[in-house]
């Protein structure tokens, strides 16, 4: 009976393992992405809830009573059912895949409340042309992460912070690049001290650099770290970071692809569906393509291709926990298909500006 016991658990541990891992390479095969009888190791909601007690302390869940903890359960049990069934749908190694992770006890509904955002398309009253005409020749890929010029991952918790970490995030690259300094910069500022957006409630990225050009520049996230949560503004913070303006780009693939071959840049994306992200190319599964809407903002980061599938690197701020480390591969090069890009990420896109901007990187 002992060995029995024990020949069960390993069997859901390595179960569990496959299921919840985040980061994968693109050529890799994911466990159950292939397999559409992938339900059968789930015959019972028995099995189920075994694995469910499995990634609770994994992830260190703890619930109020055991009604909160039953209500829990039946939407962990729905969304590895959807879990397994998108996955069975994938065509090839390199589309994206999902898996297990700490949203797994959140219903769509509850996620969306709480990461998700209609995040407007608009440049308010920022709105420059771009005149970049150095555009000839561009490497075939480009990862910043790769020369130094991106922080690490952050979590923004239980706040839709995510438009102030990547209006932070892309300054943050700027100032790699032109001072040959990587800095952590403040998103509690912006999340304080932006009276145009409305901190953990969310905000309004083209209007937060306006109010980093009018304040004289940004903290330092150690002089003025993250809470998640709404606070008093500081009066006294320090200016660590400046920047001179903001310039936005009419969007158009080549002008993306160009700038973010010189610099990190802040866009936005429509990011439903992308709940349980765990690696591979997003081809845009859950948007519509004619639309502009937008609910996440985010820092494209590089592109590149693989299998003749070209992407987008994009850093979020969910964690390192969930994606590629923390990071969403996007389709890119369908403008036909995508007026305004995959799940509309040409849409409304901007980058700081310094005077001088070093070519030393």
């Amino acid at each position: 009976m002992m060995i029995s016991h024990i020949i069960k658990f390993f069997l859901f541990f390595f179960i569990f393992i496959s299921i919840t891992s985040l980061s994968f390479a693109l050529s890799s095969e994911y466990s159950l992405s292939s397999n559409s009888n992938s339900d059968k190791f789930y015959s019972s909601d028995e099995q189920v809830y075994e694995l469910f007690q499995l990634w609770k302390k994994d992830h260190g869940k703890e619930y109020e009573n055991s009604e909160e903890n039953a209500k829990r359960f039946e939407t962990f049990k729905s969304n590895l059912k959807h879990i397994n069934e998108m996955n069975a749908k994938r065509k090839s190694p390199t589309q994206h895949r999902l898996s297990l992770n700490k949203f797994a006890d959140l219903s769509p509904e509850e996620f969306s409340k709480t990461y998700l955002q209609e995040t407007p398309s608009n440049y308010g009253d920022r709105k420059l042309q771009d005149e970049d005409g150095d555009c000839e020749n561009l490497p075939l890929s480009v990862d910043w992460r790769k020369k130094g010029a991106v922080t690490e991952v952050k979590d923004q918790g239980n706040c839709q912070s995510h438009w102030a970490f990547s209006v932070a995030g892309t300054i943050e690259g700027l100032n790699k690049i032109v001072t040959g300094n990587l800095i952590n910069l403040s998103a509690q500022e912006l999340v304080d001290c932006d009276p145009a957006s409305h901190g953990c409630a969310g905000g309004y990225y083209f209007n937060a650099f306006g109010w980093v050009i009018n304040n004289g520049g940004i903290d330092t996230e150690a002089d003025y770290p993250y809470t998640a949560k709404n606070g008093t503004c500081k009066e006294n913070a320090n200016k660590a970071v400046s920047i001179d303006n903001l310039l936005v780009l009419d969007g158009s693939e080549e002008a993306l692809l160009c700038r973010t071959s010189k610099q990190p840049v802040i866009v936005s994306l429509d990011a439903t569906g992308l709940q349980f992200y765990a690696g591979g190319v997003y081809g845009g599964e859950n948007c519509k393509k004619n639309s502009r809407n937008a609910t996440l903002v985010g820092i494209i980061v590089g592109y590149d291709s693989v299998d003749g599938e070209d992407y987008w690197i994009v850093k979020n701020s969910w964690g390192k926990d969930w994606g590629e480390k923390g990071y969403l591969l996007i389709k890119r090069n369908v403008i036909k298909e995508w007026p305004y890009g995959v799940c509309a990420i040409n849409a409304a896109v901007g980058y700081p500006i310094k005077e001088v901007l070093s070519s030393a990187m």
